[in-house]
């Protein structure tokens, strides 16, 4: 069965909600599943907080439907 697959960057600031944190946990409560991630490196320092990023490839069973139902 063919499978599709969505390419995401995750940002990370410890202790700020980050819409694209909720969006990768959306998908993978929603049947997708990690193939891969890299990390995109770090900012942050004394003067700013630490902030992260990483690419991060999902992926699932392609769904079909027919009429409105789910085939396969």
């Amino acid at each position: 069965m063919a499978k599709e697959r969505k390419v995401l960057v995750v940002h990370y600031t410890p202790g700020h909600p980050a819409e694209s944190v909720d969006e990768l946990t959306a998908l993978l409560n929603d049947d997708w599943r990690l193939v891969s991630t890299s990390a995109m490196g770090g900012t942050g320092g004394a003067t700013a907080p630490a902030q992260f990023a990483a690419l991060v490839v999902v992926e699932r069973e392609e769904t079909k439907t027919v009429g409105g139902f789910s085939a396969g």
